[in-house]
C-alpha cells in the first residue's frame, strides 16, 4: 500500500492596521465560517483520516483577537449599523465588498444575489459606487450585506445551525435581527474553531504544524541576494540581509502555535515552500524536525547520497538535521485548481488511484492551500473531502510525518537544497519587479532604522518596533506587487504594507519618510481611480488668497485634478476630505486651492512635498478647524508663503522658496494629516507635473 501525506495550509496575512488595531479586510472572519471550520468536522466523519494541518500564526493571532470581539472589521462595522442610517461613503462600500465570493458557485445561483449584482454591474472599472449607491434600497442593501455572509457558510455551519438553512431559504427580505443574528453566530463558530482542531490533535487524527510568524519569505529575510541562485539575471533591491529576522519568525511561529494548541510543532511549511540552505539551518536550530516544500527544488538540489525511491520526491529526504517532505505537485494541484468543476467521487478516486500507482515504498506528499480552493467547489468541497477521506485504508494509508520519520527514516540525504518556493522554484513573485524591489528598498531602510535606534530604545519600545517590522515582512505584500497576481484589494495591501512601515518609525520616535506616503502599485490596480481627472495648467494666474472663490475666472486656466471615486479604500473611508484641487503659477508665486468634500473635516497640517531630480522639499501649513489665514513654513520652521482656510483652502508660495528657476520641472503631492494618520493625499496616485513658467508659457499654450 502506497503512503500518502495530506497537509492543509491555513494562512492569512495580518491585515490589522497597525495603529487602530482594527481589521482592514474581513477574510478572518469569513473563512471562519467555511474552511477552518470545514476542514476539522470532514475529518471528524472519518476515523482512517490523518492529515496535517498547517496554521499560520499571523491567522491565529487575529482569530483570537475577532473571537474576543477585540477586533472588528470594516464590513463587520457597517454591518452592524442599522442600514437606513449609513452614510453614502457606507452604501457605497457594501456594493464594493459584498459581492467578494465565487460568483459562479455562490452568487448567480442564488437569484436574489444574482439580481443585486447585475444591478451594481460586474465591471467595477465602469461603475461609480458613490452614485450608484444612491438607485439601492435599504432593504437591497440589507439583503445584499446578508447573501454576502451566507456565501461564505459552509457545509458544517449549514449543517449545524438551523439558522443559516432558515435565512438560506428565505432568500430575500431580510431583517435586520436576521443579519445581526448571523454576525453573533459568525463569531460563536469561531469560537470553537481552536478547540475542535485541538480534539482532533489529541485523538491522534491531526499533526499540527506553522509556519513562520507573519509568513514571511525565509531565505530573503536571510538574505535577499539568494534569489540570484534561481534567478542569476532578475534586477535585485538593495541587499536585504537579517538572518535573526528569519531566525525570530520561526521561534515566533513554534511559540505561538504551542500557545494556542498546547502542543510545540515539530514539523514546518515555511512560508509558499520557500527553502535555502540557510533555512535548513535555522529550522535544525530550533527544533523542527520535518519541514514540506516542493519537488521543484529536490529535483534542483545537490544529492550527497541517493534514494531508493521513483519518483525521487515519493519520499522524505534529509537536508542537514531535517527530513524534507516534497510535495506532489500535480496531484496538489489537481485539488488545488482542477477538481472543482468535476464529480466530486470521481475525482477523489482519481487521486487515490494516482497515489496507489506511486508503488507500496511510496510516502506521497499532497500539500496545498486549505482554505482556499473550497470556495469555487460546490457545496464548500464537502462531497469531494467526504469521498477523498473515504476511499482512504484500503490501497492507499494516510500517514502522519512525525510518525514516518520514525518509522521510516530517510535514506537520501541532499547536500545542498536548492533556493526556491513552490512557485517555479524560484523567487520571482515576491522579489525582482519593479514594484517588489520598491517594497524591499523601503522595508530595509525602515529596518535600518530600526537597528540604529537600538541601543537607545527601552526594551518594550523596541519590541513593539520589532514586531511591527516582522509583520512588514510577510510575504503577502509582496505577492500583490507586481504583475503576476490581481485583486480589488491591491489599494488595501499597498496601505497596509506601508503604514507597518510608517510604525517602525514612529516607534523609535523618529518621522516617517514622506515617500511612505505615496503608493507602491501602479494607478490602474486602483479601479476607483480609472475616472481620476488631471488637466495641467493652461494660463497664468493670479488669484486673491483669501479661503473664498470670487469669480469663475479667479482661477480660470489654473491645472486641474479631480480623484477618482474612492469609497471603500484602506487610506479614506470615504472620498477623503477634499474633493478636487486647483493648481499654477503667476510670474512669482505657485497657487494651490483645495476644494472640500461635502461635511468633509479639512483640520489638519496640510504637507506640501516637492520633488526635483531627487531632491524633495517639504512645506507645512496648519488648517485650523476654525479656519483663517495661515502660515506656509519650511522645514526649519521659517515662513515661505501664507494661506487662508475659509470655504476653500487656499495657498500662495513664492517661487523662489520652491528652487524653480522658469522651465523647470517638479512634481507636487499634498497630504492632510491628522493625529499621526493621513487623512487625504491628492494626487491619489503619483505626483502632479508643475513646470515653473518662462517667458513663452502663456503663448505656447493659447488656444482658441
Amino acid at each position: 500500500m502506497a503512503r500518502v501525506v495530506f497537509l492543509w495550509h491555513m494562512h492569512q496575512p495580518e491585515y490589522r492596521d497597525p495603529v487602530s488595531g482594527q481589521p482592514v479586510l474581513p477574510w478572518v472572519r469569513l473563512h471562519s465560517t467555511r474552511a477552518y471550520n470545514d476542514m476539522a468536522a470532514a475529518l471528524e466523519a472519518h476515523q482512517r483520516a490523518r492529515v496535517v494541518v498547517n496554521w499560520a500564526p499571523s491567522l491565529l493571532l487575529q482569530l483570537e483577537a475577532y473571537t474576543s470581539g477585540a477586533a472588528v472589521d470594516r464590513d463587520e462595522e457597517i454591518a452592524r449599523k442599522p442600514t437606513d442610517s449609513l452614510t453614502a461613503a457606507e452604501r457605497a462600500h457594501i456594493l464594493r465588498q459584498d459581492f467578494s465570493a465565487d460568483w459562479d458557485t455562490w452568487v448567480k445561483p442564488v437569484p436574489r444575489y444574482a439580481e443585486l449584482l447585475g444591478k451594481r454591474g460586474t465591471d467595477l472599472a465602469r461603475v461609480d459606487l458613490a452614485r450608484e449607491q444612491a438607485v439601492f434600497s435599504t432593504q437591497e442593501l440589507l439583503d445584499l450585506q446578508t447573501h454576502f455572509m451566507l456565501a461564505w457558510m459552509g457545509f458544517a455551519a449549514r449543517s449545524e445551525h438551523p439558522l443559516v438553512d432558515e435565512l438560506v431559504r428565505k432568500e430575500r427580505m431580510f431583517s435586520e435581527s436576521d443579519k445581526t443574528h448571523l454576525l453573533d453566530l459568525s463569531r460563536k463558530i469561531a469560537r470553537g474553531i481552536v478547540p475542535r482542531w485541538t480534539s482532533l490533535l489529541q485523538g491522534g487524527t491531526v499533526e499540527l504544524t506553522c509556519s513562520p510568524m507573519f509568513h514571511p519569505i525565509l531565505p530573503l529575510l536571510a538574505d535577499s541576494d539568494s534569489a540570484r541562485r534561481a534567478m542569476p539575471d532578475a534586477t535585485l533591491p538593495p541587499r536585504f540581509q537579517h538572518v535573526q529576522d528569519a531566525r525570530e519568525q520561526v521561534r515566533r511561529g513554534l511559540q505561538r502555535a504551542d500557545r494556542d494548541f498546547g502542543v510545540r510543532p515539530v514539523g514546518m511549511w515555511p512560508s509558499e515552500g520557500a527553502v535555502s540552505p540557510e533555512v535548513m539551518q535555522i529550522l535544525g536550530a530550533e527544533g523542527v524536525r520535518w519541514c514540506a516544500t516542493d519537488q521543484g527544488n529536490l529535483e534542483r538540489s545537490e544529492l550527497e547520497t541517493p534514494s531508493d525511491a521513483r519518483p525521487l520526491h515519493h519520499a522524505p529526504w534529509m537536508a542537514g538535521q531535517v527530513a524534507v517532505f516534497f510535495r506532489d505537485r500535480d496531484l496538489s494541484d489537481r485539488i488545488g485548481f482542477r477538481y472543482a468543476k468535476h464529480d466530486a467521487r470521481a475525482s477523489a478516486d482519481e487521486l487515490l488511484g494516482r497515489v496507489a500507482a506511486a508503488g507500496k515504498d511510496a510516502t506521497v506528499t499532497v500539500a496545498l492551500d486549505g482554505e482556499n480552493p473550497w470556495e469555487r467547489y460546490p457545496r464548500s468541497g464537502e462531497l469531494f473531502l467526504d469521498a477523498l477521506y473515504r476511499g482512504l485504508g484500503d490501497k492507499v494509508v494516510p500517514v502522519l510525518p512525525r510518525e514516518e520519520i520514525d518509522a521510516r527514516p530517510p535514506k537520501g540525504r541532499i547536500a545542498r537544497i536548492h533556493s526556491g518556493s513552490w512557485i517555479d522554484s524560484n523567487f520571482r513573485i515576491w522579489i525582482g519587479q519593479p514594484e517588489d524591489n520598491q517594497a524591499w528598498t523601503l522595508l530595509g531602510q525602515a529596518r535600518a532604522a530600526l537597528e540604529r535606534a537600538r541601543p537607545e530604545l527601552p526594551p518594550d519600545r523596541f519590541e513593539k518596533a520589532y514586531e511591527t517590522a516582522l509583520a512588514a515582512e510577510g510575504s503577502d505584500w509582496f505577492w500583490w506587487y507586481g504583475d503576476e497576481f490581481h485583486t480589488d484589494n491591491a489599494p488595501e495591501f499597498d496601505a497596509l504594507f506601508r503604514r507597518n512601515l510608517e510604525q517602525i518609525y514612529r516607534h523609535v520616535g523618529l518621522a516617517p519618510p514622506e515617500r511612505l506616503a505615496r503608493p507602491i502599485i501602479a494607478q490602474h490596480k486602483d479601479k476607483s481611480q480609472t475616472k481620476a481627472i488631471n488637466i495641467p495648467p493652461k494660463r497664468l494666474i493670479k488669484p486673491v488668497i483669501d479661503g473664498y472663490t470670487r469669480s469663475y475666472f479667479e482661477w480660470n486656466g489654473a491645472g486641474f485634478y479631480r480623484p477618482g471615486t474612492s469609497v471603500g479604500g484602506s487610506m479614506y473611508q470615504g472620498s477623503g476630505a477634499f474633493s478636487q484641487l486647483w493648481y499654477g503659477f503667476s510670474a512669482s508665486h505657485l497657487y494651490l486651492r483645495l476644494d472640500p468634500a461635502e461635511g468633509a473635516d479639512t483640520s489638519g497640517e496640510l504637507r506640501i512635498l516637492i520633488t526635483r531630480d531627487k531632491a524633495e522639499r517639504t512645506l507645512r501649513m496648519e488648517v485650523r478647524p476654525s479656519g483663517g489665514e495661515c502660515a506656509v513654513l519650511d522645514e526649519e520652521g521659517k515662513q515661505q508663503g501664507s494661506g487662508w482656510a475659509g470655504a476653500i483652502v487656499e495657498l500662495a508660495i513664492p517661487v523662489t522658496a520652491l528652487d524653480l528657476s522658469p522651465g523647470s520641472r517638479a512634481g507636487l503631492l499634498l497630504r492632510l494629516v491628522r493625529g499621526g494618520g493621513e487623512v487625504d493625499r491628492l494626487p491619489r496616485y503619483g505626483e502632479l507635473e508643475l513646470i515653473a513658467p518662462d517667458p513663452a508659457f502663456e503663448q505656447s499654450h493659447w488656444h482658441v
